[in-house]
């Protein structure tokens, strides 16, 4: 299909609309402008048209971002992200779309699970006895725009497209607007939905050339490189990759001066990738991991003690979708289904008696789920099991009795309708709790 077919069909109005009513819809987050998803929904015809027109068009400007801090820890720089106005949202999402089709050759988008679950494959077969460790400093602000458009250019030549695709990634990011805001010149925003396709586009080249190596096994998710190979080869291969990088100005912390962040070892002596840790033939989660689960564990008793009416049932029902994890949106949610792959039953049996510590801490009577029952149905009844709730095939009835009971809902005047969206909408909220205890390893 021609670019720009394909460009405009992307952008046509009905699928717009099912982008907002798909991905949007229940969001709370507001852009720069204030406007809500409420708001937007009541105009939602002639705001979908202005963006198809204007796109098809090549006249489509993106509003500035809306700047949200995120800590990354003591003594460390926060995370910047990006928030689009409701419009710009719909408008990215459909831009990313395109994006995925006209580079779906070139560039693959592998779960952190996969990932892991190939690694462990690896580890595990004996064939190496080198790792090699490799974090990009600063990632997403370092993209350099000319390298960018150069790789855009190889699947897409219209100038108008480009210029619309660099107008989202060149508005500034800001807490309050000002008429002298500059454009940014160097990096692409984090937060929006193109950003994660953009990087991967970036780094189409290293993918390729890591790929190709011979008598080793490379992976790299987001900033992160791992490399499984003999001693002999491990110094010269780790400046090869590294050089690799700075060509397109990138930087690696050095795995002599950064070793926190870098890293060339012994397998035998273990290591962590992806909140995975790896030690010969034990495979578990990281520390820091366990300690952020469980410390999301605790607050959830802690919210119960400060709750007004001190529900147990909400706080059995809160604290089983943290044990369990869900389904929700055709998607596996929560810390099991992203540990899926250690191989460590013993950590699951702390874990279970860590919160039966924290029910009798909390002087709470309650059964809670176990995480050994939900590691063995995810390992061998995943696509069956009723232990791990699946939200996507609650009906009306269902929907009705988690707001009534579990979020306090009075549902007597609600419209069908009215049901459904506000369910997806508390269930997110849940499920977003649930990202927090594995986030940081994603596109």
């Amino acid at each position: 299909m021609r670019v720009q077919d394909q460009f405009n069909q992307e952008f046509e109005q009905e699928k717009l609309k099912d982008i907002f009513s798909n991905h949007i819809v229940y969001s709370g987050a507001t852009g720069i402008d204030n406007m809500n998803q409420y708001s937007f929904r009541k105009q939602l015809d002639p705001q979908v048209e202005i963006i198809s027109r204007k796109m098809i068009g090549g006249t489509y400007k993106f509003s500035k971002y809306k700047l949200k801090l995120l800590t990354k820890g003591r003594n460390k720089a926060p995370r910047e992200i990006s928030i689009p106005t409701v419009r710009d949202r719909v408008a990215l999402r459909a831009m990313c779309n395109f994006l995925q089709c006209r580079f779906a050759d070139s560039v693959k988008f592998t779960l952190p699970q996969d990932i892991i679950k190939d690694v462990k494959a690896h580890v595990l077969s004996g064939k190496f006895d080198t790792y090699i460790k490799l974090d990009v400093s600063n990632f997403y602000p370092s993209i350099r725009h000319h390298i960018l458009r150069s790789q855009l250019m190889k699947r897409i030549r219209q100038p108008h497209i480009l210029d619309i695709i660099f107008s989202a990634i060149t508005a500034s990011s800001v807490l309050s607007s000002k008429k002298d805001d500059k454009p940014n010149d160097i990096g692409v925003p984090q937060g929006l939905a193109v950003s994660n396709i953009l990087a991967a586009i970036y780094l189409q080249n290293i993918d390729k050339f890591l790929s190709q190596l011979p008598n080793v096994k490379c992976y790299r998710y987001v900033d992160d490189v791992l490399i499984l190979c003999s001693a002999g080869q491990a110094q010269d291969l780790a400046k090869v990759v590294i050089k690799k990088f700075r060509n397109i100005g990138l930087k690696i912390h050095s795995p002599l001066k950064v070793p926190e962040k870098s890293k060339i070892d012994s397998m035998y002596n273990g290591f962590d990738y992806l909140g995975y840790q790896f030690s010969k033939e034990h495979i578990s989660a990281r520390n820091g991991s366990i300690e952020k689960l469980k410390a999301s564990l605790a607050g959830i008793f802690t919210s119960y003690k400060h709750s007004r009416n001190m529900s147990v049932k909400i706080l059995e029902w809160r604290l089983n979708i943290r044990i369990t994890g869900c389904v929700f949106e055709k998607k596996c949610k929560g810390w099991q289904f992203f540990f899926a792959e250690i191989n460590d039953e013993d950590l699951l049996h702390k874990l279970d008696h860590y919160v039966l510590s924290l029910c009798k801490r909390f002087n709470v009577e309650i059964k809670p789920k176990k995480f050994v029952r939900t590691f063995k149905e995810i390992s061998h009844n995943k696509y069956n099991t009723t232990y791990i709730p699946n939200f996507d095939r609650y009906d009306l009835a269902k929907m009705k009795n988690v707001l009534v009971e579990f979020f306090s809902f009075d549902i007597k005047n609600m419209t069908d309708e009215e049901v459904r969206y506000h369910f997806h909408k508390k269930i997110g909220s849940q499920v977003k709790e649930l990202e927090i205890d594995v986030k940081d390893f994603g596109y």
